[in-house]
């Protein structure tokens, strides 16, 4: 079995050490429960991955070490069998399967019990990637770290320029392949208003996800469409969020006698079996480590207003005029572009966090930074392939002029991460949209899958030095 992406024990280890954010129901490979009761302590040097580690097999409790391989064949590369230091293993962990599997011994002639992590994820291996990427552990480095210091900022700037041009290319070719999906892969480029409406709302919805749920929630949009709210909730905001909320499978086990709660359910009960789609589960939900103001339920929340703008308000008609505009500052425009976007006041939800929970603050759904995070990760992609698939060439110089222009206050973990090991000391600063993708782009697709070679900055640190120094810890 080839594995599906060539990833390495780092990022493996941070997918053993997430536990239930990414695994569920996992067993050994002859069919026994496992359950992990402590990880134990990741080892950095020479020797089994995890120490002090224990863990239950088919109810018993077995304390020792762990080691972590891609595929069951590294245990005989490594000559682990021959190496008394492996004695103390009690878990061999491998991320694929193989064809031929070969059964890991120790060097005391004891087999290891094996479990296989791609066959208990509970969610795709490509969301895995963005949360774990996105949320860099402490020990992470960039490979350049502490190497890139006398590198010209000109250069950076030059590698910026490109990684961010890179990633509004990438975020619209997302657009176009789903445009296309959405057309039945028509030779044609989409012309159909209600496709593009739909791109609309799907693309936002993801945003609106954030890390930890952007699959759940493209999931729910792709799942109950625009026509289908048209269809069943019309212009009714009610009726939008029972159909989103009890489409997502948040509604099980609520029970409540708020009458709000209680009139979801029954429209949502009315017409749930018309809507002929496959339900997510509360489960599929990740709540946990998140702010209350991040959670699922008030994002969809939220996103029942936009659903409703697009199909009364005629939302996507309303920003390609604006982007179809001569407005010559681009703080003018955005700011225009944001008030498309502004919540109407939910009474609701601007005091409770989740279904029958009340919230210790008064909640905004969609504030500054929310708005903004939806306009520079859906709507710029989005105008930019559209001004380029109609030819206007208004649209795509006013993308392009927001992009790199308006100011922002980015802040996320990567950001702090690339400002520490790749901007401390110097003049540049991530504060417009194009800098935030840029260095998200290069911190994703350059260092963390080790691509130097292809990097200016890396080409200029690495000439003639070879990479073997070179250790990420994700």
């Amino acid at each position: 079995m080839k594995p599906k992406l060539n990833i390495n024990e780092d990022f493996i280890c941070r997918i053993w050490e997430g536990g239930k954010l990414f695994l569920s129901g996992m067993q050994t490979l002859s069919g026994d429960d496992l359950e992990v009761v402590s990880l134990g302590t990741r080892n950095y040097s020479s020797g089994p991955d995890y120490t002090n580690a224990k863990v239950k097999i088919a109810g018993k409790t077995y304390s020792g070490d762990i080691e972590v391989h891609r595929d069951f064949k590294n245990w005989l590369q490594h000559s682990h069998q021959l190496d008394r230091r492996y004695n103390s293993v009690i878990l061999h962990i491998v991320m694929w399967d193989s064809n031929e599997r070969i059964s890991p011994k120790l060097r005391i002639k004891r087999y290891l019990p094996s479990v296989i992590l791609s066959n208990h994820l509970n969610t795709s291996i490509h969301n895995i990637w963005q949360q774990i990427i996105t949320n860099p552990s402490k020990k992470f480095r960039i490979p350049c770290f502490k190497k890139n210091s006398d590198i010209a900022d000109d250069i950076i700037l030059k590698m910026l320029k490109m990684t961010a041009a890179q990633r509004l290319e990438l975020r619209s070719d997302r657009i176009k392949n789903r445009l296309f999906e959405l057309s039945g892969y028509s030779n044609d480029l989409p012309k159909n208003k209600n496709l593009w409406q739909q791109v609309l709302y799907e693309f936002i919805f993801e945003a609106l996800g954030f890390a930890k749920n952007k699959e759940q929630m493209l999931k729910l949009s792709s799942s109950v469409t625009l026509m289908k709210l048209q269809q069943y909730a019309g212009n009714d905001i009610l009726k939008i969020q029972a159909s989103l909320f009890g489409a997502a499978g948040l509604f099980f086990d609520v029970r409540s006698p708020d009458p709000y709660i209680n009139e979801l359910k029954s429209i949502w009960h009315s017409f749930e079996n018309k809507l002929m789609i496959k339900h997510l589960d509360r489960s599929n939900w990740h709540f946990f480590g998140q702010r209350p103001q991040n959670f699922p339920t008030l994002r969809i929340a939220f996103g029942s207003q936009i659903a409703l703008k697009i199909i009364q308000y005629e939302l996507f008609k309303n920003m390609v005029l604006l982007f179809s505009s001569n407005v010559k500052k681009p703080a003018i425009l955005f700011s225009e572009l944001k008030k498309l976007f502004h919540p109407e006041k939910d009474n609701y939800w601007s005091n409770h966090h989740d279904l029958g929970k009340a919230s210790k603050a008064v909640n905004i759904l969609g504030g500054e930074q929310r708005i903004t995070d939806i306009i520079i990760n859906a709507i710029f992609p989005l105008m930019h392939f559209y001004g380029n698939t109609f030819k206007n060439q208004l649209i795509i110089n006013n993308v392009n002029q927001l992009y790199e222009n308006i100011k922002i206050k980015p802040d996320n973990s990567i950001i702090r991460i690339m400002q520490q090991q790749l901007l401390s000391g110097r003049k540049i600063k991530i504060n417009t949209p194009a800098l935030e993708q840029a260095i998200i782009q290069l911190h994703n697709f350059y260092c963390t899958r080790e691509k130097c070679d292809k990097c200016l900055i890396g080409k200029d640190v690495f000439k003639n030095k070879g990479y073997d120094y070179k250790i990420l810890y994700y």
